[in-house]
């Protein structure tokens, strides 16, 4: 039987490494910390021979003290189990309480005490050029503070609302679920994915596309 350990490493063995950034970047993140987590799904598949475990890992920002969490839904579709990891190593199991038409959902966990929420920024009012500071996973075992841009910014065909941000940024499958700064470490967006095809280009849901369906979710609860 194959049975893989559920371990959390990323953002538990928290290490703030140099790769082209400031002090400043990093300091950033260190501030904002106790409002990341890290999130990983874990199925099973029984066989002829065992059970083997799969996991999936991202990331994901604490939304309120009472547990809600946003990460991608790419991440966490069709996983029986989901669990959160919070700055401090404590571990807990989530469940999916909304998902969006775009690539998120919002978790909930009922934590031992009041979480630590992000500050959203007005990612409405970025522009390309906006320097924003992120998350990389080097290999899923250390992550890694990176500065860089907004490059692009996607609005929605409809509403024109901003939708999406791309980056100039090198990130990978791990990394999705991120947070993107502002430089006073506010969340501009969480990271999504990159464009296979070309290397620093990435892309990132916008904040202000996060908080409408926040809101409305909350609403829906009253």
């Amino acid at each position: 039987m194959f049975i893989r350990p559920l371990l959390f490493c990323g953002l538990f063995c928290f290490s703030l490494n140099a790769l082209a950034q400031d002090q400043t970047a990093m300091q950033i993140v260190q501030n904002v910390q106790s409002s990341l987590v890290e999130v990983r799904a874990v199925s099973t598949k029984t066989f002829a021979t065992g059970t083997a475990t799969y996991h999936s890992q991202g990331s994901g920002v604490i939304l309120d003290s009472y547990g809600t969490i946003v990460t991608n839904t790419h991440i966490i579709a069709n996983a029986p189990h989901i669990y959160v990891g919070l700055s401090d190593g404590t571990i807990l199991e989530a469940q999916i309480v909304h998902s969006s038409d775009a690539d998120f959902s919002f978790i909930k966990v009922t934590p031992p005490y009041p979480l630590t929420p992000i500050i959203w920024a007005d990612s409405s009012q970025a522009q390309i050029g906006t320097p924003i500071v992120t998350l990389s996973n080097d290999n899923g075992d250390q992550e890694h503070v990176l500065s860089g841009a907004i490059t692009d910014v996607i609005n929605n065909v409809d509403t024109n609302n901003v939708d999406a941000f791309e980056l100039n940024l090198n990130l990978f499958h791990g990394d999705s679920g991120g947070p993107v700064l502002d430089d006073e470490g506010r969340l501009l967006g969480i990271i999504m994915g990159k464009k296979l095809s070309e290397d620093n280009k990435s892309y990132a849901i916008s904040s202000s596309k996060i908080q409408q369906e926040y809101q409305d979710y909350q609403q829906n609860l009253k």
